[in-house]
């Protein structure tokens, strides 16, 4: 695992890995730059395949979607709600 001391106005992070993870706020922007105009229903966090990721609930075009993405924000799956 690389290890990086990154330098910034509030003073000094330790960083894991190359990507930090995204809170709720940022991953709702995520999820609406893909689905304009969609209403966000619920945005949690969860485990998924031994990885801990969101999972976001939210309403586009008429339907019930449900979407895993990761804590980077890349989207893992998007289906409908059952």
């Amino acid at each position: 695992m690389m290890i990086k001391l990154c330098h910034g106005l509030m003073g000094l992070a330790l960083v894991f890995g190359s990507a930090l993870a995204m809170d709720e706020i940022e991953i709702r922007n995520v999820v609406l730059e893909a689905y304009p105009g969609a209403r966000i229903v619920v945005v949690e966090t969860e485990i998924y395949k031994g990885e801990k990721i969101f999972g976001v609930q939210f309403q586009h075009g008429g339907e019930k979607l449900v979407a895993r993405l990761s804590l980077d924000g890349d989207f893992i799956k998007v289906g409908t709600e059952n």
